[in-house]
């Protein structure tokens, strides 16, 4: 089955610069950035983007060259992404989680010209996780045999420390007219169609894959977004995913700028620093993964903490943990996303409009307009009915333009008709809504049948009263070749064991799915990515582990 939308908007056809430069005009006065005691409004913004981008242009930063980037949600972040997009810059986030080799990795694949890092953040520093890509990685210009295409590197420091390479010096430059003229030259020249950002994914079963993502989708996404949350210029959004992740640029930049409202950042992802920020800002948006939400809930200061200004957010989510959050925050909206880095963050959103309360809470909305979605059969590629499960296909203005420097993957990921080919699996139903239900290769082989375990997931939180939250991996069985392995989080005064657990899903689910072990965690004892969401490795390994089988990890 295919899903068609409807015309796109405007927001799908601005470059970088141009939805910057909309926003200002329309609501200069107004907060653009909030970082603790800082307040920087949309026209401040606009001349502090225009200041940085006449900066780097001078320092020797070129339209087409590839800028790696490391910073905590701070303002400058958003100064850099700017200031970097609107001069023609392509700009690769390094995830600051990464180490020598993985840093690697994204200097070489990423062809990147020049550095712009912070020096330090709480107890991270990234100026030595630079180096420990390449000791040569220094402020300054930079000599390296092993990154000859690196020719400089600016940093923000802690302190008031100046410089040509200093951040600080380039925020503090003044434009020039003919640097303000060929900085016009280059806007007026870009096209929502150019590439902007080469983002790295997760590289769950491989090397991170380098996603090439143009104007059109990194501003038409931020949009869609802004959309299914009713935002305005009234909303003060909350910033707290990462940099380096598109979920980070769309929702945390694009979203609250594409309607004038405020992105406030934490800095860092901290459930005491999110509560804290939440109250004194009184924000009334946020999005992110369920484990985030969980750990914000579970944190001591969450019962004490004013989080009544917070009416709206986003999430991708089971129906269950959509029930837990609405029981907890009683949110006025909340949108269930289906997306990817190669569909710039969001391929799909309920929107207010639709008011159906099981399309809210089971499926994942549907495409944006502009964006087609086909469910086909892996096997044979052929479009299948609605309901009939398959792999998720999409194409439009969000998708991708290719991985850079991976011809190969590109052409496995995208066909001849412009569809990209995911591995996700679930279905449309007839009004368009999809439900997306896991990945394929994240599927348990289990006594020769195949079990997805998102589905696994959904049955616990929605069938086992004691389960609050779970997460399903496989792991190496002599006999079943794989077993469905369940890690879950009770429910608030409401116990049970393992056993008890698995003797309460016989009848309501085929016998091959449910779960030969069940292992019960606390809301603190979650493993997290970088970015938010459970970290599936860790926990099969931590299932390996106490089942005595760690020498197979």
């Amino acid at each position: 089955m295919t899903s068609i939308s409807r015309e796109p908007a405007e927001a799908t056809r601005r470059t970088i610069w141009q939805s910057l430069d909309h926003s200002a005009r329309l609501f200069g006065e107004r907060d653009a950035v909030v970082y603790q005691n800082t307040h920087v409004t949309y026209a401040e913004l606009r001349h502090q983007v225009n200041k940085l981008a006449a900066g780097l242009l001078s320092a020797g930063i070129k339209p087409g060259d590839h800028v790696a980037i490391v910073f905590p949600l701070t303002p400058e972040w958003i100064y850099v992404h700017y200031a970097l997009a609107s001069m023609g810059a392509i700009v690769a986030p390094v995830n600051y989680n990464y180490k020598g080799d993985e840093i690697r990795w994204v200097l070489e694949r990423g062809d990147v010209a020049a550095v712009i890092a912070a020096d330090a953040y709480l107890n991270l520093n990234f100026l030595e996780l630079l180096k420990s890509a390449d000791l040569a990685l220094e402020r300054g210009e930079v000599h390296s045999e092993r990154f000859p295409a690196i020719k400089r590197m600016f940093v923000l420091d802690s302190t008031e420390k100046g410089g040509p390479y200093s951040l600080r010096t380039l925020l503090d430059h003044e434009p020039s007219q003919s640097e303000m003229a060929r900085l016009e030259e280059i806007r007026a020249g870009q096209t929502a169609d150019d590439p902007c950002y080469v983002l790295f994914t997760s590289g769950s079963t491989a090397r991170p894959k380098s996603a090439f993502l143009p104007h059109r989708a990194v501003c038409g996404v931020g949009y869609y977004m802004a959309r299914s949350c009713a935002m305005d210029e009234n909303d003060r959004f909350l910033s707290m995913l990462t940099t380096f992740h598109i979920g980070g640029v769309v929702p945390c930049i694009h979203m609250p700028h594409s309607v004038g409202a405020a992105s406030v950042l934490v800095g860092g992802f901290d459930p005491a620093v999110v509560l804290e920020t939440i109250e004194r800002e009184r924000c009334t948006v946020s999005g992110g993964f369920d484990t985030m939400f969980t750990k914000i809930m579970g944190h001591p200061a969450f019962k004490t903490t004013d989080v009544s200004s917070l009416r709206r957010a986003f999430c991708a989510c089971t129906p269950s943990y959509y029930d837990r959050l609405q029981a907890v925050f009683n949110f006025d909206l909340l949108a269930m996303t289906y997306g990817t880095t190669e569909g710039s963050s969001s391929v799909c959103l309920v929107m207010p409009e639709d008011t159906d309360p099981e399309a809210r809470r089971n499926s994942n909305g549907r495409p944006h307009p502009g964006v087609e979605i086909r469910i086909v059969d892996p096997e044979t590629g052929n479009s299948v009915p609605p309901g009939t499960p398959g792999e998720i296909c999409f194409r439009g203005w969000d998708r991708f333009l290719k991985y850079y420097k991976m011809p190969e993957e590109t052409a496995a990921s995208i066909d001849a008709e412009g569809f990209v080919h995911m591995g996700d699996y679930g279905w449309l139903d007839e009004q368009g809504y999809l439900y997306y239900r896991g990945r394929y290769k994240m599927m348990v082989k289990t006594g020769g049948e195949n079990v997805s375990q998102r589905e696994v997931e959904i049955f616990l939180e929605d069938n086992i009263p004691s389960v609050e939250f779970a997460q399903v991996v496989g792991v190496p069985d002599e006999v079943w070749n794989e077993a469905v392995v369940a890690f879950v989080q009770l429910r608030a005064r409401i116990g049970a064991t393992p056993e008890e657990i698995r003797e309460q899903c016989r009848g309501k689910i085929a016998g091959f799915k449910i779960p030969k072990h069940v292992f019960i965690l606390e809301a603190s004892e979650w493993p997290l990515l970088a970015v938010g969401r459970p970290d599936k490795h860790t926990l099969r390994r931590m299932a390996m582990e106490r089942l005595g089988r760690a020498d197979l990890v």
